[in-house]
């Protein structure tokens, strides 16, 4: 969700460009849970920066409150190792062939990037969909080549990351459409063998679908379109704090109102209530669009029908207790379970907000968030176990 819809595209451009994290240098000081700082400004009082040490809760309250005043850095650096490949459009590469302008920057929309760890094999996949309110960003912006990047890392994957449509220009269902046939794409269509080209037309073994924010909802969206010849070697579904309720229905989006005071909730979307969450859904949906498709499972899986869940593959859903859509995925996961579904998993994280798998670097306070780190790790344990 992030706050996209209360700025331009251009505004929210410059405004991720200017925060530039630092890389850190992490050493463990008495266990896993305290850093010692690499690196800042000398402090009024002429100690040495160096000496000083925050604890993991430190360093949470202090990205929350970063978060809060809008001054937060997400990831940029990639993971070492991971071979990026930009495929364009064209009949080899992913199929989308318009122009589209975003405020003063024309990019050739529907390109899309593989981003391939050392050792992968090409026929194990993961097809990854960006957030940003179905308003902002692209697969080359440095903080999902960062995020991509290190999800192709962890789990040993090929990992394509499209660039979908977005609105204004192109509402609702352009985006769920461009997720589905990129779906059906990465089934046939794997990174380029030796030799050259952006791809290769093999059948994969396993494919993973994975998407934050907005990309979470999309990529459950996209799993519930498919039929069952596509399905077949879908290995899991993954939603990095979702956004699958475009109605903003949830309990929590009242009992996790970011409160200055004491540190807790969603610092990300601080201010944020029922009211703007719709109003910042009908970016997608087109005004009045909540009414008219916001309960629709292609835009809020929320809602899908219990025939559809059921025909979800594995899913993984990790959310912050922070966050304004926690009860989103708990409330899904919960639902899944009931309808019997074999393999439904949903992990909270204490003291997390939206999105926190972006600051694994620690929003630019120079020693890494564990619990980003805690969460990637987690995902590639789970994908490992469910590979063929």
């Amino acid at each position: 969700m992030r706050r996209a819809s209360k700025m331009s595209y251009d505004v929210f451009r410059v405004d991720r460009r200017r925060k530039t994290a630092k890389g850190f240098g992490e050493r463990t000081v008495e266990g896993e849970d305290v850093y010692k700082l690499e690196s800042m400004k000398k402090p009024a009082s002429g100690a040495l920066a160096s000496d000083r040490r925050l604890t993991q809760r430190q360093l949470e309250s202090a990205i929350l409150r970063q978060c809060a005043a809008g001054r937060d850095r997400l990831d940029r650096r990639m993971a070492k190792g991971v071979k990026i490949i930009s495929v364009r459009p064209s009949r080899e590469g992913f199929p989308r062939k318009w122009f589209r302008r975003e405020g003063r920057r024309m990019t050739m929309r529907g390109s899309a990037e593989w981003y391939i760890p050392p050792k992968a094999d090409g026929t194990r996949r993961m097809l990854f969909l960006h957030g940003g309110s179905y308003v902002v960003y692209a697969p080359q912006d440095a903080v999902y080549r960062s995020l991509a990047s290190r999800l192709a890392s962890r789990c040993g994957l090929c990992v394509l990351s499209i660039d979908y449509r977005l609105a204004p220009e192109h509402l609702f269902p352009a985006a769920f459409e461009d997720a589905s046939a990129a779906l059906k794409w990465i089934q046939q269509h794997g990174p380029p063998e030796e030799g050259g080209g952006t791809s290769a037309k093999k059948l994969a073994k396993d494919v993973f679908v994975c998407g934050d924010s907005a990309g979470g909802g999309l990529a459950l969206a996209a799993c519930l379109s498919q039929p069952a010849a596509v399905r077949r070697n879908i290995r899991g579904v993954i939603g990095l704090s979702a956004w699958a309720d475009l109605t903003a229905s949830t309990p929590s989006y009242e009992s996790r109102q970011w409160c200055a005071d004491t540190l807790s909730g969603d610092a990300v979307n601080a201010g944020v209530d029922r009211i703007s969450g719709k109003e910042e859904a009908e970016g997608y949906l087109g005004r009045g669009g909540v009414e008219r498709h916001g309960r629709d499972w292609r835009a809020s899986p929320f809602f899908a029908s219990p025939k559809r869940l059921r025909s979800l593959p594995s899913v993984l859903l990790q959310v912050g207790d922070f966050e304004l859509i926690l009860d989103e995925s708990v409330l899904l996961q919960q639902r899944l379970r009931k309808l019997g579904h074999p393999d439904a998993e949903v992990t909270v994280y204490p003291r997390m907000w939206h999105c926190w798998h972006q600051y694994e670097e620690g929003s630019g306070l120079e020693q890494p968030l564990l619990q980003a780190r805690k969460a990637l790790r987690d995902l590639a344990s789970w994908v490992s176990a469910r590979k063929s």
